[in-house]
């Protein structure tokens, strides 16, 4: 018997209706995963009476599911993330035709925000025998980071929680998004402007070398005493949803503006936006696209390369009272439903 192959190794995902109620898979996402199967235990340290290790197996006090994902990004694939981790149940407006565009903007003034959960398989297989095959529930992300860096793809990662693993049978014959593009970091736009309304105003050219923005959902497994077989969580938690956005660019004036807006304590707003190819024969391209309103939380850092000085600022957001936003993110794709 073969042993599994890392090609053979899949993640597929399924949004449920109600929440904890196990779907088919419905999409493969293509890229690479690990996972853990939570279990906490207790092992009491009663009767001893011998010199060793006693309680036998001991109990199982907690279950859950962690998975990490890693791959291209591309703006079909990051719908999962952001309707499982920033709100859920979007519906994209039409753009030239094909385009659909995708508006994710975090609900700030409640305390129920909606929210989507996914299911989720793993397979480990060897082309025949699936060695591994598990399926989770009540999926959420509870973050995700994106990197950019000059004459490479853009990078994608993500966590996710969910309920314990149950025994499945693979949901068959699934296949990655057809339209599905990895975006490269060469074409990535990045504006700063003085109001949230002027977003996208100022592009900052000629300068930026890398960057990286990670979001933390607010999102994570709330275990209650409820009597559940399981003993995992019967819901979510919610928390505040913040980025932190690093840039690292080279020391010109435009730069060394920067370092005044640091200096003045000012808040700044950031639009990243990565394009790709033109969706159809029309004018609209896809792209993944994040807004958000930041404050420094540090000083400037300089380093050197070769002979050119670069400075790297690191931001994290913040609620911007006059826009009554902190972030939003949007994709333009030729996907109709996730």
């Amino acid at each position: 018997m073969a042993t599994a192959l890392r090609p053979f190794k899949l993640l597929q995902a399924g949004i449920e209706t109600t929440k904890g109620t196990l779907v088919a898979a419905t999409r493969q996402l293509p890229g690479d995963h690990g996972f853990t199967e939570e279990q906490d235990f207790y092992r009491s340290p009663f009767p001893a009476g011998v010199r060793s290790n006693v309680g036998g197996a001991g109990v199982i006090i907690r279950k859950g599911y962690a998975i990490d994902y890693s791959s291209d990004l591309t703006a079909e694939d990051i719908l999962w993330m952001l309707e499982t981790g920033v709100k859920g149940g979007i519906s994209p407006s039409t753009v030239d035709i094909n385009a659909k565009l995708w508006t994710y903007t975090p609900e700030l003034t409640t305390g129920v925000p909606t929210i989507k959960t996914a299911t989720f398989e793993m397979i480990h297989a060897d082309g025949v025998t699936n060695h591994y095959a598990g399926e989770v529930g009540y999926g959420m992300c509870e973050s995700f980071k994106i990197d950019w860096a000059f004459n490479q793809e853009a990078k994608f990662s993500a966590k996710f929680f969910a309920r314990a693993r149950q025994t499945t049978t693979p949901t068959g014959a699934l296949t990655p998004y057809a339209s599905r593009e990895p975006l490269v970091s060469n074409l990535v736009f990045v504006y700063l402007d003085t109001t949230w309304a002027g977003l996208g105003g100022t592009q900052l050219q000629t300068i930026i070398r890398s960057g990286s923005i990670e979001i933390m959902t607010g999102y994570a497994p709330n275990y209650t005493l409820d009597g559940r077989s399981d003993k995992d969580f019967v819901n979510h938690k919610v928390g505040i949803i913040t980025g932190k956005l690093s840039l690292v660019m080279e020391l010109d004036a435009t730069a060394a503006s920067r370092i005044a807006n640091y200096r003045a304590n000012d808040v700044v707003y950031i639009r990243v936006r990565n394009e790709g190819s033109l969706i159809g024969s029309v004018s609209a391209k896809k792209f993944v696209q994040i807004d958000g309103a930041y404050r420094f939380v540090s000083a400037p850092a300089f380093s050197e390369d070769g002979q050119q000085i670069l400075v790297s600022l690191d931001l994290e957001s913040v609620y911007d009272s006059t826009g009554t936003k902190t972030l939003e993110f949007s994709a333009q794709n030729l996907l109709a439903v996730i």
